[in-house]
């Protein structure tokens, strides 16, 4: 539409959404290998490639297997004892099967650690959900260009019915003193 200032601005506005969405993937990515080696340093983890809902029950739960507060066993023998109430075997096997074992166990050193793991995890997963917000800016961005572009095509078909053909040129017809026609070309310099 040859409203080349306005086409900048909004190829401008694109490539900062992009620039966004790309710094927070990469920082989301980052706090993710932090939280993971914090994991394997303090808490005996030897896996780095699990689900979110494993690396939540990492924070959450103080450690994998034992009894009492702090224990994800715990936990799960509790809710297999409310899936399975008459049933000690079938409560067995719920917890064998559901219980981290080996290098998916852990045991946090301190409930220190554990915090600071907690918090980088959420600064994680903050970061990746910033990094979505980006493809909602970009979409905006394309929305207000097609409304912007249908501004621009309106103005233009007025100036054109206005007997404006371009910005800087008009056509008309004119009558002189004496009563004859003419055709004018006008153009603003």
């Amino acid at each position: 539409m040859g409203a080349k200032g306005r086409a900048v601005g909004f190829f401008t506005g694109e490539g900062l959404i992009w620039s966004n969405f790309i710094y927070w993937k990469v920082a989301g990515h980052l706090r993710k290998d932090n939280y993971i080696e914090q994991a394997m340093l303090n808490a005996g983890v030897g896996v780095t490639s699990e689900s979110d809902d494993y690396w939540r029950l990492v924070g959450q739960f103080e450690r994998s297997s034992g009894s009492g507060p702090g224990s994800y066993e715990e936990d799960l023998r509790r809710e297999a004892r409310d899936l399975y109430p008459r049933d000690p075997a079938a409560q067995d096997a719920f917890v064998a099967q559901k219980l981290p074992t080996g290098d998916r166990a852990w045991d946090w050193s301190s409930p220190d650690l554990q915090s600071s793991y907690t918090t980088t995890r959420e600064n994680s997963k903050r970061a990746f959900n910033r990094a979505q917000y980006s493809f909602a800016a970009a979409v905006l961005n394309r929305v207000l260009s097609v409304i912007d572009v249908q501004l621009l095509r309106r103005k233009a078909a007025k100036e054109l019915r206005s007997g404006w053909t371009r910005p800087d040129t008009r056509v008309y017809a004119d009558t002189d003193a004496d009563g004859y026609g003419r055709v004018v070309l006008e153009r603003r310099f």
